[in-house]
């Protein structure tokens, strides 16, 4: 039950994150449109980004801020964290609720 809960507040974090509140076929982002709802969306958000800093927001409500460095079927690799540049991370897919990147300059 705890589980189905969490998820439920996942899906309202993601909503909430990329501020689907109304219809919008599609993000803007640097390199181009991301289609909301397509299944794989945070997978397209991350692979536009590769190279570049993000910050993931988890379902668990945890930050993880770095370098995207390789974004594979199920996980994505973070590398120079903030705050933990010596160290990685490895996210899968599925605990990810919400992509925030610089979308514009000044």
């Amino acid at each position: 039950m705890q589980k189905s809960i969490s998820r439920a507040i996942c899906a309202c974090a993601l909503l909430v994150g990329l501020g689907v509140a109304g219809p919008a076929p599609a993000v803007a982002v640097d390199e181009g449109m991301v289609d909301i709802d397509s299944p794989n969306v945070m997978k397209s958000l991350l692979e536009q980004h590769v190279g570049k800093r993000v910050k993931v927001k988890l379902c668990s409500g945890q930050d993880v801020e770095g370098k995207v460095a390789k974004v594979g079927a199920h996980a994505v690799q973070l590398t120079e964290l903030v705050g933990m540049e010596l160290f990685d991370a490895t996210i899968t897919l599925n605990d990810v609720a919400a992509v925030i990147a610089r979308a514009r300059g000044k």
